[in-house]
């Protein structure tokens, strides 16, 4: 395993647990307000946590971790694409180079201090071409490009640190079917990297086809862990909605 969650709690979700392998993705999916993204919070120490166990596992060796804030995530190797880019992920006034160097700005000082812009520039233009990033140059400032260009540049921030662990919530949302694709792409090359990502989606069709499993929650409870490969849409929103427990316990 590479992410153990045990009977996780905060405000908005109780007594979570799921395990997530290298390579795979663990699909998160409910009804809004069911916890989907105050789950992601709390992982990524952007929520407060009251109980329960994550336990991150490295070369073997289990390192229970509570991360206290965002830049103590990043620096476990955690990352969060959040689901509102506009106002949560990015400054729109500044340019592409500091959006995606900002959480890990200390990496490009020089001297204790002093930043090299140069390298920021050298370093967000790489990671440009690996995203398919569309843009005029690394210095074009983030609120002039398309939805997808402005999540892909969410993703150049992930990636600009030794991410292990890859949190997407909503990652499609808003963005065209082209920059969609490349970001299914993207998914695709973080899993063959063994980095573990765990997703967010509203869309079933979506989340089916990317997790290998899924994770049901429901009024801030886990309902179900479903096999994403050989479970419908019907029987998910079964789970969602609460019918696939009655008639299970009916049954």
């Amino acid at each position: 395993p590479l992410l153990t969650v045990n009977r996780l709690s905060g405000a908005y979700c109780r007594d979570i647990s799921f395990t997530l392998h290298a390579g795979e993705v663990l699909g998160v999916t409910g009804l809004i307000g069911a916890g989907r993204s105050e789950l992601l919070r709390m992982l990524f120490g952007a929520a407060p946590v009251t109980g329960g166990e994550i336990v991150l596992h490295n070369a073997g060796a289990a390192q229970p971790i509570r991360p206290r804030s965002p830049a103590e995530a990043y620096r476990l190797g955690l990352a969060l694409a959040p689901e509102e880019r506009r106002t949560q992920g990015l400054v729109l006034t500044r340019p592409i180079y500091e959006n995606t160097t900002l959480t890990f700005l200390r990496n490009f000082a020089r001297g204790g201090w002093l930043v090299d812009r140069r390298r920021e520039i050298d370093v967000t233009a790489t990671l440009g071409e690996r995203l398919s990033l569309r843009s005029r140059s690394p210095q074009q400032p983030v609120g002039q490009l398309s939805g997808g260009n402005q999540q892909k540049v969410v993703f150049a921030r992930a990636l600009t640190g030794e991410v292990k662990v890859l949190l997407l919530d909503e990652p499609t949302r808003g963005v065209d079917v082209g920059a969609k694709q490349d970001i299914y792409r993207i998914i695709s090359d973080l899993m063959a990297q063994g980095v573990g990502v765990i997703l967010v989606s509203s869309e079933l069709p979506e989340v089916l086809g990317l997790a290998h499993r899924l994770v049901v929650l429901r009024e801030g409870r886990q309902v179900a862990t479903l096999d994403a490969a050989s479970v419908s849409e019907e029987e998910v929103l079964g789970y969602c909605f609460g019918l696939m427990n009655e008639a299970m316990a009916r049954g």
